[in-house]
């Protein structure tokens, strides 16, 4: 049995680990959507989410938003979107969950991307036995 969690856009300005960061914002209100004893994953927007969707034990949490950088300059992992979020793309886990964040295939602003391939993931979810 799955749990699909989808959510509205998640978003609190510059909102990456720090200093009187409250992480407790982000998804608000949603923890009654976690089913105990069942595999949950959520689709989420914005990859923020997934500190606190792995504190309620989202097992997977699926995202975007960052275009995987767009612009990353000299080399890869330099950019600016990591003013916003440490995820920029790829695959992450913590205690309690882990997350893909896709690249996608559009821009933002400018048609153009530097160093961030666009992407269409296939997740493939087998179950152990």
């Amino acid at each position: 049995m799955l749990n699909l969690i989808g959510i509205d856009y998640q978003s609190l300005r510059f909102s990456t680990d720090h200093s009187g960061h409250d992480v407790d914002q982000y998804l608000a209100g949603n923890e009654k959507l976690v089913m105990p004893e069942v595999v949950n994953i959520l689709l989420s927007h914005n990859p923020n989410t997934f500190d606190r969707a792995a504190e309620l034990g989202i097992d997977l949490t699926l995202a975007g938003h960052t275009h995987g950088g767009e612009f990353e300059f000299i080399h890869r992992g330099v950019s600016l979107t990591r003013i916003e979020t440490r995820y920029i793309s790829g695959w992450f886990e913590k205690p309690g969950g882990q997350l893909y964040v896709n690249r996608g295939i559009g821009t933002t602003g400018f048609p153009i991307r530097f160093s961030s391939r666009p992407e269409i993931t296939v997740v493939e979810l087998v179950r152990r036995i």
